[in-house]
């Protein structure tokens, strides 16, 4: 017996703003609507590229606040389902690299929008809700932009805002875990060996002897 399955492919945009849209189709594929994606048209792969063909023309058009919040869905949804963290599931083994073949743009995008449109405080949400979600993935624009775009005093402030997630971190909170090497990634690329080791220090206790040694000796 054949088992088929018929998926209803939308034609964005169906809501009045591609924020909302992008809500809604966060919704359905939490739903199942696009499960196994991949064996089924990749209706729903489709209706991402789209999204980010759409978010482009605005990035380019400077709609900075829009793009930045719907950048902020998509982006974090992806990564959710890329590592098996959402229910969501498109049958892909790498969504992200099926998306683009260049996920760096997007990203780029996405940091030049928070760092012109959010306060610090807003910022420092924003990239820790972000960088929990990483888990193994790694992107150079993210950290290049916030170089490029925050001085020494807004970089330091941004760190002890987002240090506070990781407080009281075990080694079950592979959340923090991750914010905590997003950190570290950060001051690496400033090449500050000191504030790079005490951050790797906030480990202890967390990764074993062996694990934290590898960490202090990978500073470059």
């Amino acid at each position: 017996m054949k088992v088929t399955k018929t998926v209803k492919y939308r034609c964005i945009l169906t809501e009045e703003t591609l924020e909302k849209d992008i809500e809604e189709f966060i919704k359905d594929a939490r739903r199942g609507d696009f499960s196994w994606d991949a064996k089924h048209g990749s209706f729903g792969l489709r209706i991402i590229k789209q999204y980010f063909k759409l978010l482009q023309n605005k990035f380019d058009n400077n709609e900075l606040t829009e793009c930045m919040e719907c950048y902020h869905r998509l982006i974090l949804f992806l990564l959710d389902s890329s590592t098996g963290k959402d229910k969501a599931n498109f049958g892909y083994d790498d969504l992200l690299a099926k998306t683009s073949n260049n996920f760096d743009e997007f990203i780029n995008n996405y940091f030049t929008c928070l760092v012109n449109v959010c306060n610090l405080e807003e910022l420092a949400e924003k990239i820790a809700e972000y960088a929990s979600k990483l888990q193994g993935y790694g992107f150079e624009p993210d950290k290049i932009i916030l170089l490029k775009k925050l001085n020494q005093e807004q970089l330091n402030k941004l760190e002890q805002r987002i240090l506070v997630k990781v407080t009281g971190m075990t080694e079950k909170d592979e959340d923090k875990q991750d914010i905590l090497h997003f950190l570290i990634g950060l001051a690496e690329k400033q090449r500050d060996r000191d504030k790079y080791m005490q951050l790797v220090s906030k480990f202890e206790g967390v990764l074993d002897k062996e694990e934290l040694e590898c960490l202090r000796e990978e500073y470059e």
